[in-house]
């Protein structure tokens, strides 16, 4: 979980990412957001696995549970997802339950909880600004980093095929976490007293002289493909928008592990044609979406926080007024 929130901020960090995109200046809000999260990198791991750890909520937060619809009646419709989303690309094109389009979730508020974070990041960096710097009720840096890597925690869960899969995949589904952490553990030094990474001189933690072929792949993925800030067309929010990545996941589940392959153990799993043909590319597309969306809702909840523009508010309060003209605002 750590490593994708690092990810994410090396994802932001690439200014020609953002190079001709309209709107707002987001190399310049990605880039102040990158020197934000450099301040409080040191807690990412702690911050990024208190969702298990602490709020101990697997059963509700962590997942969005779909199953086959019945009848077409009981179908919800797939929300849109921005471009560039390779699960998407792969289930429209391979999945026939997403030609089917019939699903009904049935357990879990994933994407509630996704939502709330962000509302709480927004509202804390408010709090923060509203009151002084050591004030009881103010929230620190550190706090608002570990709200930061805890978002990142439950969004990566989104992501995970089990996660929104109402089969009981429980096995196999802990195994390819593991194997996944395992890649990472063995492919960057970590420094496990202090539970945080030893960095480059560029800040991202370091690598060791070996680095997993699959992050490999992962990294250069995230490096190169296009930044889509929006949620994707008739997204509101980050609720939306999880709510059409958990739809996706749910899909992907049945890709990774088709009906004759129900319940099956991580050992046998590696003897199947699709683990063997195909598991290295599902693995190496998850990923990269799921630091894709890390990036992209921290990014937004960071712009909403600028675009609140509470320099701008205090400065009508002091003044008397309601209303400032745009001269006023430019200056």
């Amino acid at each position: 979980m750590a490593w994708l929130a690092f990810m994410a901020i090396k994802r932001l960090s690439k200014e020609e990412l953002f190079t001709g995109k309209k709107g707002p200046d987001l190399a310049k809000e990605a880039s102040s957001l990158v020197d934000w999260f450099m301040s409080y990198r040191d807690f990412v791991i702690q911050g990024a696995w208190y969702p298990n750890l602490v709020f101990d909520d697997q059963e509700t937060s962590h997942v969005a549970k779909y199953v086959p619809a019945e009848k077409v009646g009981n179908t919800s419709p797939f929300k849109a997802l921005p471009q560039g989303m390779e699960v998407d690309k792969f289930v429209k094109k391979n999945s026939t339950l997403y030609k089917e389009k019939a699903f009904t979730l049935v357990q879990g508020n994933l994407c509630d909880r996704c939502n709330a974070m962000y509302h709480t990041i927004y509202d804390n960096f408010k709090i923060q600004f509203r009151e002084d710097k050591g004030n009881p009720i103010s929230p620190s840096g550190n706090h608002l980093g570990m709200y930061f890597f805890m978002m990142a925690h439950y969004i990566a869960d989104a992501h995970m095929p089990m996660h929104c899969d109402a089969r009981q995949l429980h096995r196999v589904e802990d195994s390819i976490g593991s194997a996944w952490e395992y890649a990472v553990r063995h492919s960057y030094k970590v420094d496990l007293p202090n539970q945080r990474f030893f960095y480059d001189r560029y800040g991202y933690p370091k690598k060791e002289a070996k680095v997993s072929l699959l992050l490999r792949k992962v990294e250069d993925e995230i490096l190169k493909r296009e930044f889509v800030v929006g949620w994707g067309s008739k997204n509101s929010n980050l609720y939306d928008y999880m709510r059409a990545v958990t739809q996706r996941s749910y899909l992907m589940s049945y890709e990774m592990f088709p009906a004759d392959l129900d319940d099956m153990g991580w050992k046998d799993y590696k003897e199947t044609e699709v683990f063997k043909k195909h598991f290295e590319d599902y693995s190496v597309m998850i990923l990269a979406d799921t630091i894709d969306s890390i990036a992209r809702a921290w990014l937004n909840v960071w712009m909403d926080f600028h675009a609140w523009n509470p320099y701008k508010k205090v400065q009508a309060l002091y003044n008397g007024q309601t209303i400032i003209d745009e001269e006023e605002e430019e200056s």
